[in-house]
């Protein structure tokens, strides 16, 4: 898919129907990017992905060293921190979708 991309070619079918970027549209380039060390190049083509590729693995680093250390963490959240966290999500996506309509990915 990279290569495809690379060459040009548009694989998002939202983006060739309306002209505008989907939600995810660069996540290909940007983990490409990431794979090969550019961390700004990344952040700079689809900063909410490679924000949660950055979170999930550093996540994914402190889970396993606990688990090493014979350890568990347990998150408990109330309706209201869930909700919290809901909108907070879409507010994120919605800026992260206007980010990329404005740069053009």
């Amino acid at each position: 898919m990279a290569a495809l991309d690379a060459g040009g070619v548009r694989l998002c079918l939202f983006h060739r129907w309306t002209g505008l970027p989907c939600l995810t549209c660069g996540s290909t380039r940007a983990c490409a990017a990431l794979a090969t060390g550019d961390v700004s190049g990344a952040f700079r083509i689809q900063p909410l992905v490679s924000a949660l590729l950055a979170a999930g693995a550093a996540a994914g680093i402190a889970h396993s060293l606990l688990l090493a250390c014979g350890r568990v963490v347990e998150a408990r959240l109330s309706a209201g921190e869930r909700l919290t966290l809901i909108l907070a999500g879409i507010a994120l996506a919605a800026i992260n979708w206007v980010y990329l309509a404005w740069h053009g990915v």
